[in-house]
C-alpha cells in the first residue's frame, strides 16, 4: 500500500466517523508522522491491519492527540498512537522528568517503581496473529525502559534489581523518595483503571 493511498484513505476513514475536522486533521497528521518514523516501524503491521479492517474510531481516538499530563502524571490505554501508552509516550513523559529534575538539582536522583500490570489486549484491538511489541508488556518493562532514560541525562536511579519479584506500591514509593534522599520518582502504574491501562506518575 502506497503511503499517499494509505493517508488518503486514513483521512477519508476518520472523515466517516463523523469527527469534527479539526479532530480528523489533527489525528491524520499524527497518524502520517508515526507511519513516516522508521523508529516506530514495529508497530506499523498492527496499524495496516487496523486500516484493511477499517477500524476508524479506534485509530482515531489513538491518534487524534497527544495523551494529556493529567492528575499525578499521564495513564490511560496501552496501544500504538500517541494518545495511547507506549514506550514512546513513556519515555518522552520521563525525558521531561529527566530534565527537570536537573534543572532542580546537581545530583539529580529518582526512585522508579511498577505494579504487577501487564498488556494482553482484553479490549481486543489488535489482531493476535501479527506481531505486536506491546503485546504481554508489563509496568516493569516500562520501568526498566524508563529507567535508560534517566540514566542517560544524568539521573542517578534507585529501583529493586533485576530478576527480584517484587514490587512497589505507590505509598511504598513516598516513603522511598524521602528514606533514599532521591529528587523525584516514577511509578508505572494505572491505579484503579482497567487492566489493560497504564500509566506513568511522576512525583518530586
Amino acid at each position: 500500500m502506497a503511503n499517499v493511498d494509505l493517508f488518503d484513505r486514513v483521512r477519508a476513514g476518520f472523515k466517516g466517523t463523523g469527527a469534527e475536522a479539526e479532530l480528523v486533521e489533527r489525528a491524520a497528521m499524527f497518524f502520517e508522522q508515526w507511519i513516516g518514523d522508521e523508529d516506530k516501524s514495529h508497530y506499523f503491521a498492527q496499524l495496516y491491519d487496523q486500516v484493511d479492517r477499517e477500524q476508524w474510531d479506534s485509530l482515531l481516538d489513538a491518534f487524534y492527540q497527544v495523551i494529556p499530563f493529567g492528575t499525578g502524571g499521564r495513564r490511560g490505554a496501552v496501544g500504538i498512537g500517541p494518545n495511547r501508552i507506549n514506550g514512546h509516550t513513556i519515555r518522552s513523559s520521563v525525558q521531561g522528568h529527566a530534565q527537570h529534575l536537573c534543572s532542580i538539582s546537581s545530583e539529580p536522583s529518582v526512585v522508579i517503581a511498577w505494579d504487577v500490570r501487564q498488556f494482553l489486549d482484553s479490549r481486543g484491538i489488535y489482531n493476535k496473529e501479527l506481531p505486536n511489541p506491546l503485546y504481554g508488556r508489563t509496568s516493569r518493562d516500562f520501568a526498566e525502559s524508563a529507567a535508560t532514560v534517566y540514566a542517560a541525562n544524568g539521573v542517578r536511579v534507585f529501583m529493586l534489581e533485576r530478576g527480584s519479584k517484587r514490587w512497589i506500591s505507590t505509598p511504598e514509593l513516598s516513603f522511598a523518595i524521602r528514606f533514599c534522599g532521591a529528587t523525584g520518582g516514577l511509578n508505572v502504574s494505572a491505579s484503579h483503571n482497567h487492566p489493560d491501562d497504564n500509566g506513568a506518575k511522576i512525583y518530586n
